[in-house]
């Protein structure tokens, strides 16, 4: 999210924090690593993560999976805040780009794998909702995850007698 299209309030710091959680989880569960998501202001921007990007690569699904974290992010937020909105305006112009560049450019198709998305990152967001919800709440707390370091932790964990 960009530091302009938002007061950093409370209540607007719990939607970065649940936008941002949307991205992050969607993304793991899609099966791209991530490294980090924070709601640290950072510049224009009031949050980011820094996953895969499902651009690039070999994935079948490479552009549905790009809408589905775009996407993901925006019914994340929505869902804590209790009314439909994109949140980012760089996440909306780029699913409809990809949308555009996956259907040759045909609005009426665009519009249509857009909605399909929707709804599939809708069940997405729905399956994994307590997972955003943990992290949305660990981000509000710490400003900052790093999945690395979560990750060595946990194994180091399990590894204990």
């Amino acid at each position: 999210l960009k530091a302009d299209e938002a007061v950093t309030d409370s209540s607007s710091r719990e939607a970065v924090a649940y936008h941002e959680a949307g991205h992050a989880v969607i993304s793991m569960k899609l099966g791209y690593r991530c490294l980090y998501a924070t709601i640290v202001p950072d510049g224009d921007r009031l949050g980011h993560v820094c996953c895969e990007d499902p651009l690039v690569g070999g994935h079948e699904d490479m552009i549905k999976h790009a809408l589905k974290v775009l996407i993901a992010a925006s019914l994340a937020e929505s869902k804590h805040i209790g009314s439909q909105t994109w949140g980012d305006a760089d996440d909306r112009v780029k699913a409809t780009n990809l949308a555009l560049l996956a259907t040759d450019r045909r609005t009426e198709r665009a519009e249509a794998l857009i909605n399909d998305m929707i709804g599939e990152a809708r069940n997405l967001v729905e399956c994994h909702w307590s997972d955003i919800e943990k992290l949305a709440a660990q981000l509000l707390v710490e400003g900052s995850v790093n999945f690395l370091q979560r990750k060595a932790a946990a194994s180091e964990g399990s590894d204990a007698p």
